[in-house]
């Protein structure tokens, strides 16, 4: 019966581990452009977002609900490609398919960055926020000096630049994601490949480093989306996105959760760590360009192409991160239900044992390592103080956490690996209860070990 119970059990968990939450509507449009958007950026320490539109326009709104526009800039003579923020937020970048980066400060005033000779695919500022890196459909990468407006560095690439990305911890490597199907690491100082993240098996379109400098994610013309360890370049997940091309990708600002965004309008959430999927929006029919998290990973907000409607703007989609959350725990109460089924053994008091003497004692135990063993109340044979009680032999449990001191006067405590609610609900068996001893009355008890039955 307890294995039939057991299977059932798990049948239903692997049910709800495939249960992600799916959104067929988004939780606002932001429909202030008149043609589609093909970038967005967001600064969590200015709390600003920005999108750049085939209107040639930029738009500025606050990063968090209700996302009030707060202005338009203009100044490219032709749909705005991408955007970045510094880590201030203080600077904005802006790329053009008219060849043109410009700069814009905190009170909106611009500089332009002349020297591309085609369109403005990518930008990335560095961590130090003296140099703005851009990635051009002319094959190559232009390190800006952000003071001078001048060009400090120039890496000739040979395919179309898709995607740049550095960590946060080190500018002296460049992550770049171009036509071919490698990953290109590029040592800054020698302007030269160090190394490649080979796995794809068509053009990589896009690439983000986690804000913890553990991962990298990229997506591919290979109809995949990968996470790999951002220092040794193994892949360590390949997502399953159900998709032709991945154009977007980017972490959540905790580095736990990444997105994914297709062609054909979807947008995935992932739990970076497992690969489990968290949410899909589906707005199918209508391409994704870019995406971004806010900051509590609560919303994605997505730059689209859209297809049959007029709405041109972002489109701020839910990630149900926290429904998610909550389903994990039920499934996790669940397992150690269906693990309690198989585990838990009747427990016996073994023979009682009176207090040994020091001299044959390991250890003197303390406060708290009593109330992580099995307790059980025996026959009083004399009074014991507070030191006797530490010089008793004790048998240790592997018990993952201190219990309170009403739990160990109280039950009878068996091994338990799992979290503290868990232990609570499932893994304290009930001891018939004489009374409820008082401290004092616990300074009294013989504590023996327990052993299970065979």
């Amino acid at each position: 019966m307890k294995r039939i119970l057991s299977a059932i059990l798990s049948l239903t968990i692997a049910f709800n581990l495939s249960a992600q939450k799916s959104f067929n509507e988004p939780v606002k449009i932001l429909a202030n452009h008149t043609e589609d958007v093909d970038a967005v950026a967001i600064s969590y320490s200015s709390n600003l977002m920005a999108s750049g539109s085939l209107d040639k326009t930029i738009k500025i709104y606050s990063a968090e609900s209700p996302y009030t526009f707060i202005r338009e800039l203009t100044g490219h003579a032709a749909p705005v490609t991408a955007l970045a923020f510094n880590k201030t937020g203080k600077l904005l970048a802006s790329g053009s398919s008219d060849n043109v980066v410009k700069i814009w400060d905190s009170l909106f005033r611009v500089k332009d960055f002349l020297g591309h000779r085609g369109k403005i695919n990518c930008l990335f500022f560095d961590k130090d926020m003296r140099h703005l890196y851009s990635g051009s459909d002319d094959k190559t990468i232009i390190i800006w000096d952000v003071v001078t407006g001048k060009i400090f560095k120039t890496i000739n690439v040979g395919q179309q630049v898709n995607g740049l990305s550095m960590m946060a911890n080190d500018s002296r490597l460049l992550f770049v994601a171009t036509e071919d199907q490698s990953i290109k690491v590029y040592d800054i100082s020698k302007l030269e490949v160090d190394r490649t993240f080979d796995g794809h098996a068509a053009a990589v379109n896009t690439i983000d480093i986690s804000k913890d400098s553990k991962y990298l994610i990229s997506g591919s013309n290979d109809k995949s989306a990968r996470i790999w360890d951002v220092n040794s370049g193994k892949e360590l997940l390949k997502l399953k996105t159900e998709c032709w091309k991945i154009i977007s990708v980017t972490f959540s600002d905790d580095s736990k959760l990444a997105a994914t965004g297709c062609n054909d309008g979807s947008v995935k959430v992932w739990e970076v760590e497992t690969g489990k999927l968290v949410s899909t929006s589906e707005f199918y029919g209508n391409g994704t360009k870019q995406i971004v998290f806010t900051k509590d990973a609560k919303n994605v907000v997505v730059a689209n192409t859209l297809r049959g409607s007029d709405q041109f703007g972002l489109r701020v989609w839910a990630t149900d991160i926290l429904g998610y959350s909550l389903r994990v725990q039920e499934e996790k109460i669940k397992v150690a239900k269906a693990d309690s089924i198989r585990m838990i053994k009747p427990v016996i008091v073994s023979k009682r044992i009176a207090p040994l003497k020091t001299d044959s004692t390991k250890k003197a135990y303390t406060k708290a390592d009593s109330l992580r063993l099995h307790i059980a109340p025996l026959p009083i044979k004399k009074v014991y103080t507070k030191s006797d009680s530490l010089r008793l032999h004790i048998a240790a449990a592997p018990i993952f956490k201190v219990y309170s001191k009403a739990d160990s006067l109280r039950l009878h405590l068996v091994p338990a690996t799992l979290t503290k609610v868990d232990s609570i609900n499932l893994h304290l068996v009930p001891a018939p209860i004489i009374k409820v001893y008082s401290k004092a009355d616990s300074l009294r008890l013989h504590l023996a070990p327990l052993k299970n039955k065979k």
